[in-house]
């Protein structure tokens, strides 16, 4: 089985600020652009679901035949700055209903969505242990929620660049293993699996039962080609691990999107 490769496209209220990681244009000019680059499907990067129209973002992607295999909500995060282990109790309740929409918007479409430096992580002046029960809350709130709706939550670890808790794949597996519910799983990003994991092969292997969502993007979290990271054989590690699903490029658009969009197919596409 072909593996299918996606990209990640940011939704209209997601600000034009450096840093993204995904192509921004008008919604439409962008499904054009990654369909006359090759892609099989489109990633949909959010910061709030509920700033746009849902069901015209649906019908647009039904126009092209185009599938969403996954809706990150990174800049949830990235550009709020909201997450459930915030002190701020109005603070933390807006990230929960944000991955609620987010959740919505999933259901509607089809398929899942992760769930990254929104969670949260250690703060000052707040305890550690009052900060993880804050955190595993509203995993669960949100894990629930998703179950209601038919929708897998993917959990990514993120490098300790980004975010001081849950950072190596092995941190990840064990706490889907602790949430312990079916609507609750894994992804993994091979930018942070470059700084994190000792053994990448052993973290694909460990991981792979849980593992619906894989990001990729090279060591400086350029387009693939562009740093150090040897995707020949971590698709490789993906491929006798069985791993059937999707991979989608998340990358910084340098030297400009367009590039990072066509050099990472380029790329990518012969070793699948």
């Amino acid at each position: 089985m072909k593996l299918k490769l996606s990209y990640q496209v940011s939704t209209p209220e997601v600000y034009r600020i450096p840093g993204i990681t995904s192509y921004q244009s008008d919604f439409e000019a962008s499904i054009k652009a990654l369909k006359a680059a090759g892609y099989d499907g489109i990633e949909l990067m959010v910061r709030d679901p509920r700033a746009f129209d849902a069901k015209g973002i649906a019908s647009l992607l039904e126009k092209y035949n185009y599938e969403v295999p996954l809706v990150c909500t990174g800049e949830v995060y990235g550009q709020d700055k909201l997450s459930f282990g915030d002190p701020d109790d109005k603070r933390r309740e807006e990230a929960l209903e944000r991955i609620k929409a987010a959740i919505d918007l999933a259901s509607i479409l089809g398929t899942q969505i992760n769930l990254g430096r929104a969670r949260g992580g250690y703060v000052p002046d707040m305890p550690a242990e009052k900060t993880r029960s804050r955190i595993l809350d509203g995993v669960n709130q949100v894990a629930d929620y998703a179950a209601k709706k038919n929708v897998v939550i993917a959990l990514e670890p993120a490098n300790t660049m980004g975010l001081n808790y849950i950072n190596t794949t092995a941190e990840g597996v064990e706490y889907v293993k602790k949430v312990a519910k079916p609507s609750f799983k894994l992804m993994i990003d091979t930018c942070h699996m470059h700084i994190e994991d000792k053994d990448i092969e052993a973290a694909v292997k460990n991981s792979i039962d849980i593992v619906t969502f894989v990001h990729l993007a090279d060591s400086n979290r350029r387009y693939p080609g562009a740093g150090i990271f040897d995707f020949a054989a971590f698709i490789g590690y993906l491929k006798k691990a069985g791993y059937k699903g999707w991979l989608s490029v998340e990358v910084f658009p340098l030297p400009d999107q367009d590039t990072a969009l066509n050099k990472s197919i380029e790329y990518i596409k012969p070793l699948l």
